[in-house]
């Protein structure tokens, strides 16, 4: 009975269990992993919300702007020229001589484009060169050979197109400067005589025709030295040597030690210089093997003139030409930053502008040919820059360059590369003395923002002999402009001398040739 019993316990608790429904809360707390009894459940937190849509891109830059002649210049297409144009002169009526190492110097007449020959009975090549007061090309010296010089003096007359020939110097010279001086004469300096040594004696060709030795003035200079009028008359040699040096012309000649280049102990040998205002001087590049892009100026209006330097040029270079322009900024065009004396191969295809108010220069639209050792280049009335020649030797790999080519500036161009408005001269008088006010007619006085005077270039070697620009004062009035000229012939030597007007916009004129002091 008892077992019975038992058994139907059994039975009855085993079906209890299986209508027994056990919660989710009951199985987490009887294995362990719920909470102590008596403990509410926590909900879970919220998802979080999603993160904020990204920015959207910024836009996209504007374009650069369009690179044009108005922001790099232009360059002509290339032409035949009959020499390798290694001297380079503008005449007095606007036509452009020419002459290299082989061949009759040539006459090319910008209006035309027609080549006259003009043959001399000497060589020419490597004599010096500078325009008189009366407009006649005085070229000094000439080629026996390599590092030996003529004695020579020849004259070439723009108005008869006829060279004659003056009184021989007192010794040869290959190399020589020629300075044209307040007084009308002529200073030459430097250059290897007959004998291939370096002539120290300057001689001075006077207004009589003849011949003055500064006996009292010898020193060895290096060839073709960079010779400028100072506003007090002296004559301030500016390099290639480091140390400057002042020259007295007065009876038989006096120097004196001036300042140093910031560059200390550099030989700007093949460098380049320019006088970009009256009594500034910018010097640039040369230095040998390799060149340097460094270049100093100095100021030679102030008390103690010293130099500084300005900002580097954007290449290096020897033989290159640095050309003022007629708003006063100063162009180099071509040579090389190879090291070596022509070495093609680092030929600098890019003209540079320096301006004189901020000291930075600006990369120009490139070249279509190399211009190397003996290239020249010449402003033109018509604002433009005349650049040719380059060999008489060759550069290994190129030709002797008997080609030339014509670059237009970025002031002949607006922004967007159509041609500028330019100022006009509608009259000037052709002759003009010292500190007389004088009358430019021209339609537009009130758009006139700058009248300036740059001499006639005579250029070989890498270094304009002639040029200079001075700037005038003027004031403006209804039917022109009433214009002061220099007040002296220290700030101007006598000569001929383009006249510019230049625009508010930067664009100038085409030039009036005009005389300026007694011939």
């Amino acid at each position: 009975m008892k077992t019975i019993w038992v058994g139907l316990l059994v039975a009855a608790f085993a079906a209890g269990c299986q209508d027994r429904v056990v919660t989710a809360k009951q199985a987490a707390h009887d294995d362990g992993s719920g909470p102590d009894a008596g403990t509410p459940l926590v909900p879970p937190p919220p998802p979080p919300p999603p993160p904020p849509p990204p920015p959207p891109p910024p836009p996209p830059p504007p374009p650069p702007p369009p690179v044009t002649q108005g922001t790099l210049g232009s360059w002509s297409d290339v032409m035949p020229w009959p020499v390798v144009a290694i001297h380079s002169h503008l005449l007095p009526d606007g036509r452009v001589m020419t002459w290299g190492h082989s061949g009759d110097p040539r006459v090319w007449d910008p209006a035309t484009g027609a080549f006259e020959a003009a043959p001399n009975p000497i060589d020419i090549f490597c004599g010096g060169h500078a325009l008189l007061a009366d407009g006649r090309l005085l070229v000094t010296g000439g080629n026996i050979s390599n590092d030996h010089g003529l004695p020579n003096a020849n004259l070439y007359d723009f108005r008869t197109g006829e060279w004659t020939e003056g009184p021989q110097m007192a010794r040869g010279r290959w190399y020589p400067t020629n300075t044209a001086l307040p007084n009308g004469e002529m200073l030459v300096t430097s250059g290897e005589d007959e004998n291939g040594q370096l002539n120290p004696i300057p001689e001075v060709w006077q207004l009589d025709g003849t011949w003055r030795q500064l006996s009292t003035a010898s020193r060895i200079q290096q060839y073709y030295p960079w010779m400028f009028v100072a506003p007090d008359g002296r004559v301030f040699y500016a390099g290639a040597e480091a140390l400057s040096t002042w020259l007295d012309t007065n009876g038989t000649g006096r120097w004196r030690t001036g300042p140093r280049h910031v560059a200390g102990t550099l030989n700007r040998g093949y460098g380049t210089a320019a006088m970009y205002e009256v009594g500034k001087i910018l010097v640039a590049g040369g230095g040998g093997d390799p060149p340097v892009d460094s270049a100093e100026v100095i100021d030679l209006n102030q008390p103690s003139p010293a130099w500084r330097t300005t900002g580097h040029m954007i290449h290096a270079r020897h033989h290159a030409v640095a050309t003022v322009l007629p708003d006063g900024t100063v162009l180099v065009t071509g040579g090389t930053s190879s090291p070596g004396l022509n070495d093609a191969s680092g030929a600098v295809m890019e003209p540079e502008v320096w301006d004189p108010h901020t000291g930075q220069w600006t990369a120009l639209a490139p070249m279509k040919v190399k211009r190397l050792y003996h290239s020249s280049a010449l402003l033109l009335p018509d604002a433009r820059v005349f650049v040719a020649g380059g060999g008489e030797p060759n550069a290994v790999g190129e030709p002797d360059h008997f080609d030339a080519q014509m670059f237009s500036p970025p002031y002949l161009f607006n922004a967007d590369g159509t041609a500028a408005e330019r100022p006009r001269i509608d009259g000037a008088s052709t002759e003009i003395a010292y500190g007389e006010r004088f009358i430019v007619s021209t339609a537009t006085p009130g758009a006139v923002a700058q009248v300036t005077l740059v001499k006639l270039g005579s250029m070989t070697h890498a270094f304009n002999q002639s040029q200079q620009l001075a700037k005038l004062r003027f004031t403006a009035g209804p039917n022109g402009l009433t214009v002061t000229a220099p007040a002296n012939a220290n700030l101007a030597p006598p000569g001929y001398y383009m006249l510019f007007l230049v625009g508010t916009n930067g664009a100038p004129s085409v030039a009036r040739i005009v005389h300026v002091g007694s011939p």
